[in-house]
């Protein structure tokens, strides 16, 4: 008996944390406009299943309750999963964008250091067909 009440008191504590960890990530998601935004259905969602839980648990029923809160915590990780996404597709936007633009002045560099090489190719033929002349600069 006593380790059923031990086991009941820790499933008992595990299911207000999956309550606790719901609401503190969709907490931490409210403060960010953005990632209300982007996750505004999953967000939407996840305080749904925590509203539907408060109701069963008040109706009586703790495991559906309890299903509930898990649900809502699932909701509530998918929305920080697709926060998470949605500011690494951002910088990643960034870089390429930044990228992109060191790849252009790459190129331009490249083009001006062989114009500078032609025009010393060309400048030392010029002068080697004046030695050859005998005419001196």
């Amino acid at each position: 008996m006593l380790v059923f009440s031990a086991l009941a008191a820790g499933i008992a504590a595990a299911q207000g944390d999956a309550r606790a960890q719901a609401s503190a990530i969709l907490a931490a998601l409210a403060k960010r406009p953005d990632a209300q935004r982007i996750a505004e259905a999953s967000i939407a969602k996840a305080n749904d299943a925590l509203r539907r839980a408060d109701q069963q648990r008040a109706a009586g029923d703790q495991a559906r309750g309890a299903h509930l809160e898990q649900t809502a915590l699932e909701w509530a990780t998918a929305s920080e999963l697709l926060d998470k996404a949605a500011t690494a597709e951002k910088q990643l936007s960034q870089v390429q964008t930044r990228a992109t633009e060191l790849e252009t002045k790459v190129f331009r560099a490249q083009a001006l250091v062989e114009q500078t090489v032609a025009r010393r190719a060309r400048a030392e033929e010029a002068l080697r067909k004046l030695d050859e002349k005998g005419v001196k600069p």
